[in-house]
């Protein structure tokens, strides 16, 4: 069983973690590539951004829209420069920045730390790090998503440590990305380097596929209860400003059900996670539109102490998921991986609590006080879904 406490180690850091004063709680936004790959263009994301606004995911904290790959032209400038895709972009970069901030958005856009991007063959950044960094923040970027494709004989924290003092000199506060894939345990060095790094391949829409590719190098996708089992480990290395990313959300993507949205949104909250969506947020249902506009998850996500939270039990088919708050209250998550509805119980003992006590508990989902509790909390949680609750000291 994993031991809950109210304190965070960076172990495994040199100790001179990156500060920029960004990312002090988990960024969230949206992200084009889980839905679109590259099939990006200025219209899409003018929309996007528009849609950001109205659907009231603005408000609810998300603020970066990150136009991942496809954004590229296939050749630099005569310069040397970045330059956009000009049947895609014709407005350029530097007015589609602009639009977004308009609306009170954060721009974050994306290249690759190798020779060439991944899946469009555009230029990457390798060997123009400085060149790079000072275009994104002439357009004004705020945000840079930095993959790893096409990087043979490149070693990853060198690489990532250039673009990083690279994006610092421009003088532009731009929270930094690696899309590493976890291949090269940035976990271990991030925290000098970036804001966040990922630690597995690519979020696919799909519960558990990817058994066969997911413990290879190279970023391969996979379902997201796989990238969920890989972050039990790595709690000790979040902070507030710097996190682990468990990738763009699959909650709301074509083909995946209701229940494993709010499941995927809920874990994701308790480890602390980036939380970008990669749905299409210009037609999303009600339902849809309740996961993501949840301001008591989202205040789980984003709070202030910023501890990760980890798997506490595990009985049979039924997990049970928990958090340390700031106000020392411990956000707890029943979670059921079998194939037919069950009782799930959080026991005390699981949170680092007495089993004489009586405890608070509230319904995250519900939204409802569910009154005080002794010894533990029990609850039905359907078919790969969830049960989110807020537990603390009883009320006098």
């Amino acid at each position: 069983m994993a031991a809950l406490a109210l304190t965070c180690s960076l172990a495994g850091t040199s100790g001179n973690a990156l500060e920029n004063s960004l990312a002090r709680t988990p960024p969230m936004g949206w992200n084009s590539w889980i839905t679109f790959e590259l099939k990006v263009d200025e219209k899409l994301v003018r929309s996007m951004a528009d849609a950001m606004v109205t659907s009231g995911m603005k408000d609810a904290g998300y603020v970066y829209l990150v136009v991942d790959a496809g954004w590229k032209g296939k050749q630099r400038g005569p310069r040397g420069e970045l330059v956009a895709d000009p049947a895609k972009f014709p407005s350029g970069i530097k007015a589609l920045a602009d639009y977004i901030h308009s609306k009170g958005l954060k721009f974050g856009i994306y290249t690759d730390a190798g020779i060439k991007d991944c899946d469009s063959g555009a230029p990457g950044s390798h060997d123009h790090e400085a060149q790079d960094a000072a275009t994104f923040a002439s357009w004004g970027v705020d945000f840079v998503k930095e993959d790893w494709c096409n990087t043979a004989g490149l070693k990853a924290q060198e690489v990532y440590t250039k673009m990083s003092r690279a994006l610092r000199d421009t003088g532009r506060p731009i929270t930094f990305s690696m899309c590493e894939w976890g291949d090269n345990h940035p976990w271990l060095w991030g925290a000098d380097v970036a804001n966040m790094w990922r630690t597995t391949g690519d979020s696919k829409q799909c519960w558990d596929c990817g058994h066969d590719t997911k413990d290879k190098p190279g970023g391969y996708p996979r379902g997201w209860t796989l990238i969920l089992d890989a972050q039990p480990t790595l709690k000790q290395y979040a902070a507030p400003g710097h996190w682990n990313d468990a990738d763009i959300l699959v909650a709301g993507v074509r083909g995946v059900p209701v229940e494993e949205s709010r499941a995927n949104f809920s874990l994701w909250s308790i480890l602390a996670s980036p939380l970008f969506v990669g749905a299409d947020l210009r037609s999303l249902s009600p339902k849809l539109k309740d996961i993501f506009l949840n301001k008591e998850v989202i205040a789980v996500d984003q709070d202030p102490a910023g501890i990760e939270g980890d798997r506490v039990a595990k009985r049979g088919d039924g997990e049970v998921w928990a958090r340390p708050l700031a106000n020392h209250d411990t956000a707890v998550v029943l979670f059921n991986r079998g194939p037919s509805p069950k009782t799930i119980a959080v026991l005390w003992t699981d949170i680092r609590k007495t089993s004489n006590e009586t405890l608070t508990v509230r319904d995250l989902w519900m939204h409802r006080d569910m009154g005080g509790h002794r010894g533990e909390y029990s609850a039905m949680v359907p078919s790969h879904g969830v049960v989110m609750l807020r537990i603390g000291p009883s009320q006098p």
